[in-house]
């Protein structure tokens, strides 16, 4: 299961200089290393703002794991 996450830094409208700037809503901004839930995000086909290195989302498992010792463990054992 392949789960896309948005970043800033990542989107067509985000220019970088001295500040990160974004050209949608015309703002600042503070933290482009955080995900967001914008609505009009649009992956750049560029890749990162600074380094240029394109996005790879990570590849997550169903699979869950289970320990073999569930106990609690005391110091009076």
């Amino acid at each position: 299961m392949v789960i896309n996450i948005k970043y800033c830094r990542y989107c067509a409208f985000c220019i970088s200089g001295d500040a990160y700037y974004c050209t949608c809503y015309d703002k600042v901004l503070n933290n482009v290393n955080r995900v967001t839930s914008c609505s009009e995000f649009v992956l750049s086909e560029l890749g990162d703002v600074d380094t240029g290195k394109p996005y790879k989302p990570r590849d997550f498992s169903d699979k869950v794991t289970v320990q073999e010792d569930t106990r609690q463990i005391t110091f009076f054992e």
